[in-house]
């Protein structure tokens, strides 16, 4: 259900209520959930002030597996990778959230899932940002399972009776989104244009063909929009070959992370990338990309 904590995040009108399409709603044809909330108003903002804590303690901790329990799916590699290359970062990192939105769906049992709208304030700077949270088991904290900076305006978005927003399935957009990155196929989608840059054959003076592509790691989080169709989170994994080229040329990240891990480049490297991707897949026709992260997860001599 959309709850405002704050006023002040107009400009801001996505909402989240995670499925994928082996979990609960998933599937055209599939049963709405007519479960509790998956959290209360009062839950979803103290969950997300604790998150938020552990975020902060952990990232100036150096500690990876400090770090690494704030965050599950797609968001653990880039994670890992980070905190093992350039360790603790300064207390001028931490986050702050202000002006939450956030957005419940009804659900059956677990893994449960919210999401969230807010302006993060880090360093002096502020920017939107969306995120979905995801609890496994009673058990478990709450942890971040994608988390984007957004700008422009999304398709409106469907609710039910009471205001909860519908989970929906996604579509295959996934799916599609990797297997144009791979192949350059655009019968089932729209890409943007970084994906389609990112296609690109050469990093630096080193030859890499667009690589392998598959969607993940972790579940993709949808939901229905006005239209009959779905607003899309999701993971996308890249491994690339690169080859031939000279070490003052890779991107910055990966020549930091080889140099970590007493590694060299050589004449050929295994590079993986992890993308976090907003879409949008209408109830008809092409799916389209809104909007992506991608971040280094690992790199090694080949």
């Amino acid at each position: 259900m959309r709850r405002a904590l704050h006023v002040g995040l107009a400009a801001l009108l996505l909402a989240v209520a995670g499925c994928s399409e082996s979990g609960p709603a998933a599937g055209a044809g599939s049963k709405e959930p007519s479960g509790k909330p998956a959290v209360t108003a009062e839950e979803s903002l103290k969950i997300l002030e604790a998150w938020t804590g552990r975020h902060n303690k952990g990232i100036t901790s150096g500690d990876e597996r400090q770090w690494r329990d704030t965050v599950t799916g797609s968001l653990e590699a880039p994670v890992s990778a980070r905190v093992r290359t350039y360790g603790r970062l300064p207390e001028s990192a931490e986050i702050s959230l202000m002006n939450p939105v956030f957005y419940v769906p009804r659900l059956d049992g677990f893994p449960k899932w919210f999401g969230v709208a807010a302006l993060e304030r880090s360093g002096g700077k502020e920017q939107q940002v969306l995120g979905v949270f995801v609890k496994t088991g009673k058990p478990d904290d709450w942890r971040a399972a994608h988390w984007l900076t957004f700008q422009g305006k999304p398709p409106q978005l469907a609710y039910d009776p009471q205001g909860y927003a519908r989970a929906a399935s996604d579509r295959g957009l996934p799916a599609a989104h990797a297997k144009y990155m791979g192949s350059g196929d655009e019968s089932t989608l729209v890409p943007d244009a970084y994906s389609r840059s990112a296609r690109a054959k050469r990093i630096g003076d080193w030859k890499a063909g667009p690589g392998e592509f598959a969607s993940g790691p972790g579940a993709s989080y949808a939901l229905r929009t006005s239209d009959g169709g779905s607003l899309v989170w999701y993971g996308l994994k890249q491994e690339r070959t690169l080859a031939g080229g000279r070490e003052d040329t890779l991107p910055r990240e990966v020549g930091d992370y080889l140099a970590k891990n007493d590694d060299k480049p050589g004449d050929r490297l295994r590079v993986t990338w992890q993308w976090l991707v907003i879409g949008y897949a209408p109830p008809s026709g092409k799916g389209r990309v809104l909007g992506e992260s991608v971040s280094l997860a690992s790199a090694e001599s080949a």
